[in-house]
C-alpha cells in the first residue's frame, strides 16, 4: 500500500533571558490536543512527502513549478483556517476514484495575532493618579490571558525590575512602597504580546483625623457661635472625605464647619472617621462637648446709705454698687460695668459711687467662659434694679392648607404653607431662624411650602432682644401624589372594534381607587363630558354606543389623579 506523508517545514529562532527585558519567543506550530495544526502565520512553509508514517522514513520536499515564486516556500495568507487540497480522492482499499468526486483536504490554522492579557487587582481599591495606580488592603494582583486560535502558552511577568518569570497564582502585595509592574503573555506558535506597564503604589495606611474648635471653647464647653471644624490628613493617596454623625445619628459627608447654633443647649457626641482614597478607613474617633447658648445672669444691688429728696437719689459717697453674677454652665469669667457713660471697667469687687450729683446711669454685662455675654443692665434715675430676662422666646407653629394626621404622623402638600411664630413677654421677639433637613439655617420672613416628597424636620430658634433662644423641632411628611386608579368590567369584552373593547348592554362598571400614603377619600367621574358625578358604588346602565368617561380620584389631602377610559357597549 503506497501511503503519503506530509510534512511542514518551519524556521524558528532560539531563546534568551535578559532583566526586565521580554523573553525571547520564536515563532513555530503547535499541535492542540485536539489533533488541530497552528502555524505562526508569518512563518514560510515547505511541503514535504513520504511513503510511510515511520519518522525517520525517507521524504522529498514538493517544489511547484506552476507557481515556483509563490510556493517554494509558501506563506498562508487567512487569518485561522487555511487547506492544502489535492482533487479526486482516491479509496484506500480500492485505490479508485470515490464518486461523487472529492478534494482531499488537509486543514492549517494560520495565527498571527497576539494575545491579550487584563490584570485585576482583587479587592484593592482603585485610585489613579498622574498615571499610577495606588492599591489598598485586599490586593492581590491576577493575571488572565485570552487567545482567539492556538492558546495562551504562558503569561509572564516582571516586578521591580526583576527577570521575567511565569505567571502561576496571583501575585500578593504586602509591603507599602511603589511596584513596577510588566507583564505580557505569549501564544502557543509565538506570537507575543506587546508589554504592558503599570506603577502601583500600594497604601494600606489609614488617615488620620483631628477636630478643632472655631471660636469659644472652653475644656468642652462651646458656645452657639462656635464651629466644629474637622481635619484629616492621608501621607498616601490623601484622604477622599471625613464622615461624622451627631449623637448616634445618620453618618454625613463633612464638606463644611458644623455650626453649633444648630444644635440645642445640651451635651452632645460627634463621631467622626476618616477614609483614604483606597478605602483605608481610619478608627472611629468621638468628642463629648456641651453647647451653652445662655449668657451669664447679671444682678445690680446698690448697698450702703442713699437719700431721696424731690424724687431725686442722692448719694453719701459710701454707697457701693455690687455686682454679682452666675452661670448655667461655662462658669463667669468677667463682669464690667460703666458708670455715667465712662469707659467700662473690670469689675472684682463692690465700687463706691462718688459720681457728682446727678441721675447715676449705671450699665454693666457679664461674660461666661464661652463668650455668651449678657445685655448691659440700666439703672433708672432712682438707681433701680432692672428686671433680669432669663428666658427665650415661646416658639409655636401652624400648617396653612392641605394637612392630614394619622397615628403620629401629619402629612401635607407642596401647597400647605408652614408658618412658624415666636412670642417674648419680656424683651420681646428679635428673630427666629429655621433649617429644613440640616441645610443651613436661614432666617424666618414669611410661611413657606415644601416641594420634595417624603419626610423633613424643620429645626427652629427665636431669639429674643437680649439672645436668649428657644429651640424646636417637628417632622411631617409631603405627599403630593393622588391614588392610583383601576376599573373591573362584569363582564368580559365581546368584541374589539377599532382598539375599543365592546362590552355587552347589560355590563356593569366597577371604579377603585387606592392611595398608599395618606389613603382614598373620594372619587368622581364624567360620562361622555356630561356633569361630574360622585362614585356611590357600581356604575350600570351604560348607554349604547361609544362611550368616553374620565375619573378623577381624591386623597385626604386633595391630591388628584385623573384616569381616562373608553370603550363601546353594544
Amino acid at each position: 500500500m503506497f501511503k503519503l506523508k506530509l510534512v511542514i517545514g518551519l524556521m524558528g529562532i532560539g531563546v534568551a533571558l535578559f532583566a526586565q527585558e521580554p523573553l525571547h519567543h520564536p515563532k513555530k506550530t503547535f499541535i492542540a490536543s485536539d489533533g488541530r495544526l497552528y502555524i505562526q502565520k508569518q512563518l514560510p512553509v515547505f511541503i514535504w512527502m513520504s511513503t510511510s508514517t515511520d519518522n525517520e522514513s525517507e521524504k522529498y520536499r514538493l517544489e511547484s513549478e506552476v507557481t515556483y515564486r509563490y510556493s517554494n516556500p509558501m506563506y498562508f495568507d487567512t487569518e485561522g483556517y487555511n487547506t492544502v487540497r489535492s482533487p479526486s480522492a482516491v479509496d484506500t482499499a480500492t485505490h479508485r476514484v470515490v464518486y461523487p468526486k472529492r478534494d482531499i483536504i488537509f486543514e492549517v490554522y494560520a495565527d498571527s495575532e497576539s494575545p491579550v492579557t487584563e490584570v485585576d487587582f482583587g479587592e484593592g481599591v482603585l485610585y489613579e493618579e498622574s498615571g499610577k495606580l495606588h492599591l489598598g488592603s485586599g490586593t492581590l494582583i491576577t493575571l488572565t490571558a485570552q487567545d482567539k486560535l492556538s492558546g495562551v502558552e504562558n503569561i509572564l511577568f516582571s516586578i521591580n525590575g526583576a527577570a521575567y518569570q511565569p505567571y502561576r497564582e496571583p501575585i500578593p502585595i504586602n509591603e507599602e512602597k511603589e511596584y513596577t509592574l510588566k507583564y505580557y503573555s505569549v501564544d502557543n506558535v509565538g506570537n507575543v504580546e506587546p508589554v504592558h506597564e503599570q506603577i502601583l503604589i500600594f497604601d494600606r495606611t489609614p488617615p488620620v483625623s483631628a477636630l478643632e474648635i472655631d471660636k469659644d471653647r472652653y475644656e468642652n464647653i462651646i458656645s452657639g457661635r462656635s464651629k466644629i471644624i474637622l481635619h484629616s490628613e492621608d501621607k498616601g493617596t490623601g484622604t477622599k472625605s471625613i464622615l461624622y454623625s451627631i449623637d448616634s445619628g445618620n453618618e454625613i459627608e463633612y464638606r463644611i464647619p458644623i455650626r453649633a447654633t444648630n444644635f440645642t443647649q445640651d451635651e452632645h457626641t460627634i463621631a467622626f472617621y476618616a477614609v483614604d482614597k483606597v478605602g483605608n478607613r481610619e478608627q472611629i474617633q468621638t468628642f463629648t462637648f456641651y453647647v451653652d447658648k445662655t449668657p451669664p445672669t447679671i444682678i445690680e444691688e446698690i448697698i450702703g446709705k442713699s437719700f431721696f429728696t424731690s424724687g431725686k437719689e442722692f448719694s453719701s459717697g459710701k454707697t457701693r454698687l455690687k455686682l454679682t453674677s452666675f452661670d448655667n454652665k461655662a462658669g463667669v469669667k468677667e463682669i464690667r460695668y460703666s458708670v455715667n457713660e465712662g469707659e467700662y471697667e473690670l469689675y472684682d469687687k463692690p465700687v463706691f459711687l462718688t459720681q457728682a450729683s446727678g441721675v447715676l446711669r449705671i450699665l454693666s454685662y457679664a461674660v461666661d467662659n464661652v463668650n455668651n455675654r449678657s445685655n448691659s443692665q440700666i439703672a433708672n434715675e432712682k438707681t433701680s434694679i432692672p428686671y433680669i430676662d432669663l428666658t427665650g422666646p415661646q416658639l409655636s407653629r401652624t400648617f396653612r392648607g392641605p394637612q392630614f394626621k394619622t397615628r403620629d404622623t401629619l402629612f401635607i402638600n407642596n401647597k400647605t404653607l408652614v408658618q412658624l411664630t415666636g412670642a417674648d413677654t419680656e424683651s420681646g421677639l428679635n428673630r427666629i431662624e429655621y433649617s429644613l433637613n440640616g441645610i443651613d439655617p436661614s432666617d424666618y420672613s414669611e410661611p413657606f411650602n415644601v416641594e420634595n416628597e417624603g419626610y423633613s424636620v424643620v429645626d427652629y430658634t427665636g431669639f429674643d432682644n437680649v439672645d436668649n433662644t428657644s429651640s424646636d423641632s417637628f417632622g411631617f411628611k409631603v405627599d403630593n401624589t393622588g391614588p392610583k386608579i383601576s376599573h373591573t368590567f362584569g363582564a368580559s369584552s365581546i368584541n374589539r372594534i377599532n382598539g375599543l373593547d365592546v362590552y355587552p348592554a347589560h355590563v356593569v362598571l366597577f371604579l377603585a381607587a387606592a392611595d398608599a400614603v395618606v389613603g382614598f377619600k373620594k372619587m368622581d367621574y364624567t360620562l361622555n363630558n356630561g356633569p361630574a358625578k360622585e362614585l356611590t358604588g357600581m356604575i350600570k346602565d351604560l348607554p349604547k354606543g361609544t362611550n368616553q368617561m374620565v375619573i378623577t380620584a381624591y386623597d385626604h389631602l386633595g391630591n388628584t389623579q385623573n384616569y381616562e377610559l373608553e370603550f363601546i357597549i353594544e
